[in-house]
């Protein structure tokens, strides 16, 4: 092993660790890689260099796959803002309610259908809301039912080459190399029998292990709400009298005001409006902080646990929101973010990881999938309803379809389809100049455009990119390939082809598709020619097979959004996706040599 190779596993065993971790973000992870490919250290005629020139290193932000998936991503926003996946399946969606086990198939079918065309994670929080409102409607536990929606998306997105964007990856990788990527439809048959073995399981087999149905399950239930409402008395003496309510928030008190009430007026909590003598204040807060604040002047008159009933009384109400991965939030506690004060909304309860954060939750900085439980006046509410930092999850329908806007998006994915599955044009091309149609035609505004890339997304594949090229050029790859293939001496390219499948699934459990990508294509493809094999169908089986990150939430962001709302424990993952995961490896590993002759 030369001391490039050592070199490059060092970074990767690195990369692993840090990506399992999540201690930094992904795109930071990667953008280390990336660097450590350019720092010098290796003695040359020249002097000490890299493993990569600097101009091979940061291609990857130039390569046609970034660009693909960054086209990938403004073809969803304009799917999704002007009403076509409403027109797709909104209707499908409430028909197939009529029993949890048929509720159950329409999500897990609508869903990967739709996630064959529309990114794996906008899919998950389009379709979200409406899935919770029926789940309220007929009184089925989201538990039940938001596994299948995280599941589905991840299905759908090995069905086509832009079902997600590792597929894009390594058909780009294998056009580097021989000149021909991967056809749009090349992982269909594939993935059309995986999705039937998984489904077939799942409808015999795997719903009785979804967490049991809680009677009579509420939001405050459901996030342990350890919290009161209490009307209190402001007297004359207080401490709160004279002050307005921005100013009782500053001084860093854990109690929020909802109401004042002074004499027959129900005041909204502006932070501008002063408190006088005699108000009754409805605060709300932890035991600690209310018994806090009644040391400051406050009279205490009633107490009430928090519920829908006394909600209602204040003139309040519960809504459960999410943070999807691009919010804003992220990283800052609600007391940073002076929560209250910028949205009007109290945060009762934080859920991460499927469990109620218990200690000082607004203390805790907030990460993707955080799921909170806020209450505020309904004019607030709504107000939140167009916040793209928080996703509520209430009775709300999909966008409305603009209907002639809506079928042009259709008709132009339609057509980019065509051209790309006919050779009219190549996807490199097709698909970045559908984005850009929908742009001029109006069904997606430039801002917009730029507002739905999904940055850390891009980066993630930018900055990798280089890192499998590093693998190919040092010959690593190839001596990985010679030392699997002299291992299995003897052994069927259809033996080599699960053990490189088996790794990728193992893999992709632990780090995001795209990375896992883009570390197999040199190694699949080194592999398929040392088995002199066509390394086509190497590459579309890892692509199939990087889409099965079931078995943990961090495997990707579709199984991590669900987790907070569903409430999941991490053994729900495993007990339901180490069948999933087990059948993709399973169904690709025997029905590929049925549609690529493999050498005997």
């Amino acid at each position: 092993m030369t001391a490039e190779s050592i070199y490059l596993a060092v970074v990767l065993v690195a990369a692993l660790v840090s990506f399992w971790l999540q201690r930094l973000r992904p795109d930071v992870t990667a953008l280390l890689v990336m660097l450590s490919l350019v720092v010098p250290w290796r003695r040359t005629p020249d002097g000490l260099a890299g493993v990569l020139e600097p101009a091979r290193a940061f291609h990857g932000f130039g390569s046609p796959a970034l660009v693909m998936v960054a086209a990938m991503f403004v073809l969803s926003a304009a799917m999704v803002r002007t009403g076509a996946a409403q027109l797709l399946g909104g209707r499908v969606l409430a028909a197939g309610a009529g029993s949890e086990a048929r509720f159950q198939f329409t999500v897990l079918a609508l869903v990967t259908a739709f996630s064959a065309m529309v990114n794996d994670t906008t899919t998950v929080l389009v379709w979200m809301p409406p899935v919770m409102a029926i789940c309220r409607e007929r009184g089925y536990s989201p538990s039940r039912i938001l596994m299948l929606l995280a599941f589905g998306s991840l299905l759908g997105g090995q069905w086509t080459l832009i079902g997600t964007r590792s597929n894009v990856i390594l058909s780009d990788y294998l056009r580097e190399r021989t000149g021909e990527g991967l056809g749009f439809f090349a992982f269909t048959p594939i993935a059309l029998c995986v999705f039937a073995a998984c489904v077939l399981w799942f409808m015999l087999v795997g719903r009785r292990f979804l967490p049991a149905a809680a009677a009579n399950e509420t939001l405050e239930s459901r996030y342990e709400v350890a919290e009161f409402l209490t009307e209190t008395l402001a007297e004359p003496d207080s401490a709160f009298v004279g002050k307005t309510l921005a100013e009782v928030a500053a001084v860093g008190s854990d109690v929020a005001v909802l109401q004042v009430i002074r004499g027959e007026e129900f005041l909204p909590p502006s932070s501008w409006l002063r408190i006088q003598a005699n108000d009754v204040l409805v605060i709300q807060g932890r035991i600690p902080a209310i018994t806090e604040a009644l040391g400051k002047g406050l009279r205490p008159k009633e107490e009430l646990r928090i519920d829908d009933k006394t909600l209602r009384s204040a003139d309040l109400r519960m809504v459960e929101a999410i943070l999807p991965p691009d919010s804003d939030l992220l990283h800052r506690s609600l007391r940073d973010l002076d929560f209250h004060r910028r949205y009007g909304v109290s945060p009762l309860a934080i859920s991460r990881a499927g469990r109620s954060i218990r200690e000082r939750p607004v203390a805790v900085p907030l990460k993707a999938g955080d799921s909170l439980l806020l209450v505020g006046h309904e004019t607030e509410i709504q107000r939140l309803r167009f916040n793209e930092n928080l996703l509520l999850l209430e009775s709300k329908p999909l966008p409305g379809a603009r209907r002639g806007q809506a079928v042009f998006v259709l008709v132009l994915m339609a057509a980019m389809v065509t051209a790309s599955a006919t050779g009219l044009l190549p996807p490199t091309v097709s698909i970045p100049a559908a984005a850009m149609i929908a742009v001029l035609a109006g069904c997606v505004g430039m801002s917009t455009a730029y507002e739905s890339l999904d940055l850390q997304a891009l980066v993630v594949v930018g900055a990798m990119i280089p890192f499998g090229e590093a693998l190919q050029t040092t010959g690593t790859a190839a001596a990985l390939a010679s030392w699997i293939v002299g291992s299995f001496a003897g052994s069927s390219p259809g033996v080599l082809l699960a053990i490189v499948l088996g790794a990728a699934v193992l893999m992709t459990q632990v780090i995001e598709n795209a990375a896992v990508a883009v570390l197999f294509a040199p190694i699949a493809f080194e592999v398929a020619r040392a088995a002199g094999c066509d390394p086509a169908p190497f590459l579309l089986g890892v692509a199939i097979c990087v889409s099965a990150g079931f078995v943990t939430p961090v495997a990707h962001e579709s199984t991590l959004l669900v987790m907070g709302p569903g409430h999941y424990r991490f053994r729900d993952y495993v007990v339901l996706g180490v069948p999933f995961a087990v059948l993709t490896w399973l169904v690709t590993t025997l029905t590929l040599p049925l549609f690529w002759s493999l050498p005997r």
